[in-house]
């Protein structure tokens, strides 16, 4: 399987939080996922669930609480993608 390039993750990250949100949103890189999209611990909880069977990663839950906006998220999710493809 060839690996997503950040914009392609970027992409479905985007995408991942529209379909999580109750709400229509647009969110951007820069967008905070709980002051700026309105998002709880428990959607945050999914986010990450629905991130890891898109992308086949594992995120640890201690990256979380660090992790505040979408670009954080897509580069955490692009370094475990990195970190699990073979060099």
């Amino acid at each position: 399987m060839p690996v997503p390039t950040a914009a392609v993750v970027e992409e479905g990250v985007i995408d991942v939080l529209k379909n999580v949100s109750r709400r229509p949103i647009e969110p951007t890189l820069a967008s905070d996922l709980v002051a700026d999209l309105g998002f709880d611990s428990l959607q945050v909880l999914e986010v990450i669930a629905e991130l890891e069977d898109r992308f086949d990663v594992s995120i640890p839950l201690n990256d979380v609480p660090v992790t505040r906006t979408v670009a954080q998220v897509a580069a955490q999710v692009v370094r475990l993608i990195e970190e699990r493809s073979p060099s």
